[in-house]
């Protein structure tokens, strides 16, 4: 079989859940025969490494793009989602039929956004992964933004109160209208496909909910580390984690919710508990570095260095879509996990047996508390967490799902010829 995968990312390196789904999904196919690689990225970003050998792909190409969308593209295309860089989508379309060559037998695009840019080919049976879901991401940020008046904080900015809400009801109403366009986009794209991929069974039904034909579900998966470096024993200080792309909206939340109202309440229950901050992000985020009671780390070339030290990994996402892969990433490595409920959606994981769940500062402080004091519960839902990242969310266990995925579309391609 041999497959061309289009991607709205660029898997090296490996430092972010995106990049890391999009890695599982080459080698799976990669494993299937000759496999090439065409990735569409921003021109602002600059994180690209070599590309690994193991994973055995023929060719890799890149084209870039405009960070988001430009008045142009939207005046031409006004029914996409704004930030769509469509007036860049000729100089991809044409950059890609440079790129591939011959013929295929399946194309598998990583992300909607690459499909659309792409020009929408009809190349070969294909397979669209939606990975996110943006129009659920959004009404989701929405909902946390009002929800009993109290929108999200912002590191150096006011928490909007009274006539300063009202003032940003303009902006809730365009984050509606990208909302209904993603949700347009993702249906009309499933009717021109062979399959589209979510990753969860819950994803599965909010996208069968919004239209979207031809669902498949391929579980966010992490290769088995050679060593869990997860320890029974907490450190001193203690130490927690929060690692994700700063730059990704639910995550610069995340980062802000934890520094301004979970640690202070942590701090007050396990006094010198640390917080370290790691992923790339802004130089604003540099608001948050105070150590060593918080440390904004950054990127870093390996993760396993920070979760070797990590005593707790803390995950207060408040809005967003998918699963969230750190989470899968500490069941892996044997580190126990507080979540809120959203962070954890779409695993199959239960509360007091893999990980702690709470959804306010205080509640999410005091189960980190508990996890920092409580060597008993430390080790038995580490155990418990680790056997369900071995039975769902394993490299191997993943990859057959992708397989399953492609032959059927493979399958499906066959039957609609004449």
């Amino acid at each position: 079989m041999r497959t061309l995968v289009v991607a709205y990312e660029y898997p090296w390196p490996a430092n972010s859940g995106s990049r890391l789904r999009l890695l599982t999904t080459l080698h799976a196919l990669g494993r299937n025969g000759a496999t090439d690689l065409f990735s569409i990225t921003s021109r602002e970003r600059s994180d690209f490494g070599e590309p690994d050998r193991s994973f055995g792909l023929e060719r890799v190409g890149r084209a870039t793009v405009r960070s988001g969308g430009f008045r142009l593209g939207r005046l031409v295309r006004p029914g996409l989602p704004s930030t769509l860089p469509i007036g860049d989508q000729r100089q991809v379309s044409a950059a890609l039929v440079r790129f591939a060559t011959g013929t295929y037998d399946l194309v598998w695009f990583f992300d909607v956004r690459a499909w659309v840019l792409a020009g929408a080919p009809d190349l070969a049976p294909t397979v669209i992964d939606y990975d996110d879901l943006e129009h659920y991401k959004i009404r989701a940020r929405l909902a946390v933004d009002f929800a009993a008046g109290r929108p999200v904080p912002v590191a150096g900015r006011p928490t909007p109160t009274g006539l300063a809400r009202w003032r940003r009801l303009p902006g809730r109403a365009f984050s509606l209208l990208e909302a209904h366009r993603w949700a347009r986009l993702y249906c009309s794209a499933s009717r021109r496909v062979a399959a589209t991929v979510v990753c969860s069974p819950l994803d599965a039904e909010r996208a069968s909910l919004s239209g979207v034909m031809r669902v498949s579900v391929v579980p966010n998966g992490y290769a088995r580390p050679l060593r869990p470096v997860g320890r029974p024993e907490v450190g001193s200080p203690p130490v927690v984690l929060f690692h994700g792309t700063l730059r990704y909206p639910p995550n610069a939340d995340a980062a802000a919710w934890l520094v301004g109202r979970i640690a202070p309440a942590l701090r007050k229950l396990v006094p010198g508990t640390q917080i370290r901050l790691v992923g790339l992000g802004n130089p604003s985020h540099q608001v948050f570095h105070d150590p060593p009671a918080t440390t904004v780390v950054g990127p870093v070339p390996d993760i396993e260095t920070e979760l070797t030290r990590a005593d707790v990994v803390v995950v207060p996402i408040r809005f967003g879509s998918g699963t969230r892969v750190k989470i899968i990433e500490a069941f892996a490595y044997r580190i126990p996990v507080v979540s809120t409920t959203m962070g954890a959606e779409g695993l199959g994981v239960q509360d007091g047996r893999h990980l702690l769940l709470a959804d306010t500062a205080q509640e999410l402080a005091s189960a980190c508390a508990r996890l920092l004091t409580d060597p008993g519960l430390r080790q038995r839902l580490v155990d418990a967490a680790h056997q369900r990242y071995l039975d769902a969310f394993e490299r191997e266990v993943v990859e057959g799902s992708i397989n399953a995925v492609a032959h059927a579309a493979l399958d499906a391609g066959a039957a609609m010829k004449p």
